[in-house]
């Protein structure tokens, strides 16, 4: 799967591949539930995302995260365990924004 840094730009083709690839380990080890979901999730961004996205908001990319997560956790420990903490950065910056959002409101 893709390492997930600051150096590895993260493509629309990469996360189909990736998801194709899990879908692939989780029919081999018997777990057809997830891989339908994976499939079906690269399905729909394949044929339904726009190739050139407006940004998603915060709170989409951190559910997104999440269920990633859940996905990849069951096959590859350290690679769930990577995008976890991921998430929970994103969530901790999420919450940063929301108080600076608050005392700027209030300064107006």
């Amino acid at each position: 799967m893709t390492m997930i840094d600051e150096r590895t730009p993260i493509t629309r083709e990469g996360i189909i591949a990736d998801l194709r690839r899990l879908a692939d380990l989780a029919e081999a080890s018997g777990d057809r539930i997830s891989a339908v979901k994976a499939l079906k999730l690269a399905w729909h961004i394949q044929r339904r995302a726009p190739t050139n996205p407006m940004p998603p908001s915060i709170d989409t990319i951190i559910a997104i995260g999440e269920h990633a997560a859940a996905l990849a956790s069951g096959f590859d420990p350290e690679a769930g365990a990577a995008i976890k903490a991921a998430v929970a950065d994103l969530k901790a910056c999420r919450m940063e924004l929301i108080v600076a959002e608050r005392e700027n409101s209030t300064l107006h």
